[in-house]
């Protein structure tokens, strides 16, 4: 038997809290209802994300047009027609079932939530323009909404009662079904042709509850209050329905107003992913499930009534919960309110996103544009090849398969996909946080992180700057002992908040970062306030946790441990810094919800507008043709994002031999200049030409372009989504598994032996440099003995001798201290580099790009070279052995220096070629530029 048919054998229905129109005529939901599913739940949330997400509704939008509509107008017939179209599916199981499910469910405006008079007419009118029997009206469960559902039960209209949050809330529901279905009686109606369901929220009881046990250290409470809330309910439920009030109803044939979980998917990723429909199954029930909790439910969900288990301990948890003053009435109420206020948001959101649909589509803008150039019918070929396998569809499902054949780094990182949603429902405790570091009078956040825990926060920071009142802040992700001692001296600890942010919890540069600033800021606060101006984030259950409590931290934000680091941008790690800055997260993580909306299995890429499946194929098929170089040109405001999209491709695809290399921050040069190794991706804003002629030039020239035009700045939150999706793609296409880092760590390993030896022998084994120059210590694969020579022997004299070398990019990696003058220095070598070689070139700050394009240097193809410049310091700054204690065995001059040549000898072990300039720090641009007037 079905599960889905197991479950309903038990007396549980399960209905889906999802529509839009290609999954239903593309044949998605036929297939569900095939494997039991008994019901769909809608509201303008979702329509929002449906219609401005994909161009399902596109052409229907051009013929309403055509009449002359109203925005309203027409959002009411897309909408209608969808329900139309679902609610005739569902009209078999309607009849199978006997009238008791087969039911989709649309919802009233909830602007009108708080006029009964006008609820009443508007459901009315709907129900009779669907002209379907088995459609329900939701009316959301306020004080005006319980007169209509009298009147319209009354009416012989079907009812969905939603956001039902409390139990005495629930009891007036309760009470208005039973007077409905008395008044049309008296009618002379037929109440055994009326149905209704009364929705019961359940999460979001324990995302705000849970903040409220947090503060009493009552954290066995967590995760339990919503569902013994609901198990009280259920037990009203049943009295209600064994009452001689109801049982003279039942006679005529009236059905129960059954119970209807709402809000099942988990918000908390520290609970099991199907927690509450598990601890929901019970007789006369039903739950509506997100897509994500469905597919859960599916591959691991229980078959166990649990709704009448434990009662007496659900009792003793509420009556608890009262005893530690939190006044759980207070709380539901106040999720009520909010839950209409986001409805309605939502309602105001769908009205603008099909203005702009309209306006898009008069004015034919094509914000996602391919151009490939020679490369079409291969890239359509991969296109099918991903419709045939099911592969968006699969990643839905977290069918780890998709990547390999073992779930190890597949199944536990794909907590990405929900990043966005989850993120949403943790917005007001991160608002109380901040509003609380602002009343403090913190004016500067300093983030210590590296790689996945840094580059989101950077975007952030460099992109969207500091709005009035909020902290500046600023990334420190260099363990350059002068750039630590910079930030140091550039910020007063008792004005700072120091954000330590690392995944794992143990990241060396991170908690060396951490340890310093800890001892100077107590050091200024003293023992009692240093705690206060230190947070944390992390994955559950990490060193960085357990310190962080240890040391009092005044906040641990304790992130998704199923996302990957690079994976993180739309979860706590990117967020938090994002809100301390004042970013408006609502309105960024909506924006990514609609490229969630634009990614998911029922947007197929060839018949619809899949927009990150069809940029991870063109990915991944041009790579296999050897445009394995991705170049970003951007906007001036959006050059950040490179950065950490960098990371995102690099970290992602370099390994077993293959890689994709993103380019950013390069100069953009006229087309001779490049090989054919190349596909440019051109991301800017809309009515911004400045890169417009360049980028033409090289569509003219046969090189592949993505044009990717975002609105506005906010847009960035789906431009996130869109690469991460497109990157995990690109990996299923290029046959390589794109959450692992398996080369990451040979740097790491070499660098920790140096220290490991330089702390039993008090000094770093360098090796012997191959000759030296002017100061300048030049280390290298062969045995040339000046820097022209080297140049000449490594790279070759020319671009033709270049390639036939084998060589394919060059990346410089800079360990010295990053500054703008240096910036400048590097960037003229990258670009006389680029014009001799026609060659990719990348540069990154050490040891950073360790933790971001490190992985592809060592796992790729092996055709890159490499040139290191690493400064001495002229003043260097000790690592405390232990936060709060003085003692220091290491510098972090030591550490830098162990991780430049670590990363050397790794790069060597794994044949690549290396050329390493060695200089003292109080002359590096007069080094730098000694060595470029050489290459000359």
């Amino acid at each position: 038997m079905l599960k889905l048919n197991q479950l309903a054998s038990l007396g549980q229905s399960i209905w889906y809290d999802y529509i839009r129109r290609q999954f239903i005529t593309r044949g998605e939901l036929q297939k569900l209802i095939e494997k039991g599913l008994r019901g769909v739940t809608s509201n303008p949330s979702i329509f929002e994300k449906a219609i401005a997400g994909s161009s399902d509704y596109d052409e229907d939008i051009k013929e309403l047009i055509e009449q002359d509509l109203t925005v309203q107008e027409i959002y009411e017939k897309l909408v209608v027609k969808d329900i139309q179209l679902a609610a005739s599916l569902m009209l078999p199981v309607y009849y199978k079932t006997n009238e008791l499910d087969g039911y989709v469910s649309l919802e009233v405006s909830p602007t009108l939530a708080h006029n009964s008079h006008a609820t009443i007419d508007e459901a009315k009118r709907l129900y009779k323009l669907l002209e379907r029997k088995n459609v329900m009206i939701k009316v959301p469960a306020t004080q005006e909404g319980l007169p209509a559902i009298t009147e319209l039960i009354g009416s012989g209209i079907s009812v969905n009662m939603t956001l039902i949050f409390n139990i005495d809330n629930y009891k007036q529901v309760a009470e208005a079904y039973l007077k409905g279905l008395e008044l049309l009686s008296e009618r002379g109606g037929d109440i055994s042709k009326v149905s209704s369901v009364a929705s019961f929220f359940i999460s979001r009881i324990d995302a705000d509850v849970d903040k409220e046990v947090n503060k009493r250290n009552a954290d066995h409470l967590k995760g339990k209050i919503a569902i013994a809330n609901a198990k009280v309910a259920y037990q009203i439920f049943q009295k209600i329905y064994h009452t001689p009030r109801w049982k003279a109803l039942e006679k005529r044939g009236a059905r129960v107003q059954r119970l209807l979980w709402a809000s099942t998917g988990v918000k908390n990723p520290s609970y099991p992913d199907t927690i509450y429909v598990d601890g929901l199954i019970g007789k006369q029930t039903v739950n509506t499930v997100p897509p994500a909790t469905f597919n859960d439910f599916m591959d691991h969900g229980s078959l166990i009534i649990t709704l009448d288990e434990n009662i007496e301990e659900a009792i003793s948890q509420l009556e608890e919960l009262k005893s530690l003053d939190i006044d759980l009435d207070k709380i539901t109420n106040q999720l009520q309110a909010e839950g209409l206020e986001s409805f309605s948001k939502s309602f105001e959101n769908l009205m603008k996103a099909i203005e702009l649909k309209i306006e898009n589509i008069k004015e034919e803008r094509k914000p996602f544009r391919v151009i490939t150039s020679g490369y079409q019918a291969s890239v359509e070929n991969s296109m099918l090849e991903l419709k045939m396998q099911r592969i968006v569809e699969r990643i839905w499902e977290k069918d780890y398969t998709v990547w390999g054949d073992r779930p190890d780094e597949i199944s536990n990182r794909l907590g990405w996909l929900k990043s966005p949603d989850v993120s949403l429902e943790m917005l007001s405790d991160i608002y109380e946080f901040v509003e609380s570091i602002r009343k403090e009078g913190f004016k500067n956040a300093l983030l210590l992180g590296m790689g996945g825990s840094s580059l989101a926060p950077e975007v952030f920071s460099k992109t969207f700057g500091t709005k009035d009142g909020y902290l500046n802040l600023e990334i420190l992700d260099s363990t350059h002992p002068e750039k630590v001692l910079e930030y140091n001296k550039k910020f007063d600890p008792e004005e700072t908040l120091y954000i330590v942010s690392t995944k794992s919890g143990g990241t060396v540069e991170t908690f060396s970062f951490m340890k310093f600033f800890y001892n100077q800021t107590l050091a200024k606060v003293g023992i009692k306030n240093v705690g206060n101006h230190f947070i944390a984030i992390t994955d559950p259950q990490s060193g960085l946790e357990t310190i962080a409590k240890e040391l009092k931290f005044r906040k641990i934000f304790l992130n998704d441990p199923n996302i990957g680091g690079r994976y993180s941008a739309l979860s706590l790690f990117g967020i938090v810094p994002a809100a301390l800055i004042g970013v408006d997260l609502d309105k960024l993580l909506n924006n990514a919800l609609v490229m969630v909306c634009n990614s998911e299995g029922a947007n197929c890429p060839i018949h619809g507008d899949n927009t990150p499946a069809k940029l991870g194929v063109v990915m991944g098929t041009l790579a296999e043709f050897g445009r394995d170089k991705i170049t970003f040109i951007t906007s001036k405001q959006l050059k950040y994002f490179g950065n950490w999209v960098e990371q995102l491709i690099a970290e992602s695809t370099g390994k077993i031999g293959k890689g994709i290399l993103p380019v950013v921050g390069e100069e953009i040069l006229e087309p001779e200049y490049y090989s054919n190794d190349r596909i440019f991706i051109h991301l800017k804003f809309e009515n911004e030409s400045a890169n417009d002629e360049s980028v033409e030039k090289f569509k003219r020239a046969g090189h592949p372009v993505v044009e990717i035009i975002l609105k506005d700045i906010y847009e960035l939150g789906g431009e996130f989504f869109r690469w991460e999706m497109a990157t995990a793609i690109a990996g299923w296409k290029l046959n390589i598994q794109p959450f692992d880092q398996p080369n990451v760590e040979a740097a790491k390993i070499l660098a920790r032996e140096m220290l490991a030896e330089y702390l039993k022998e008090g000094k770093l084994n360098q090796p012997n440099p191959n000759f030296e120059m002017n100061g300048i210590k030049v280390y290298s694969n062969d045995y040339s003995s000046d820097i022209t020579s080297l140049f000449n022997n490594q790279l070759g004299r020319n671009a033709e001798d270049f390639r036939e070398r084998e060589n394919q990019y060059i990346a410089i990696h800079a360990y010295v201290k990053p500054n703008e003058s240096v910036d400048k220095l590097l960037h003229s070598f990258r670009t006389l580099l680029q014009k001799k070689y026609k060659s990719a070139i990348t540069v990154g700050y050490g040891p950073g790009f360790l933790h971001s394009t490190g992985q592809l240097h060592k796992g790729d193809a092996g055709k890159g070279v490499f040139i290191q410049f690493i400064s001495t310091s002229k003043n260097d700054a000790a690592i405390p052995d232990n936060a709060g204690d003085e003692k220091s065995t290491m510098s972090f001059g030591t550490l830098i220096t162990a991780q430049a040549f670590g990363d050397r000898k790794a790069l060597k072990n794994s044949g690549r070629k290396v050329i390493t300039f060695l200089f003292d720090g109080t002359e590096i641009e007069k080094s730098i530029n000694q060595i470029v007037k050489a290459f000359n």
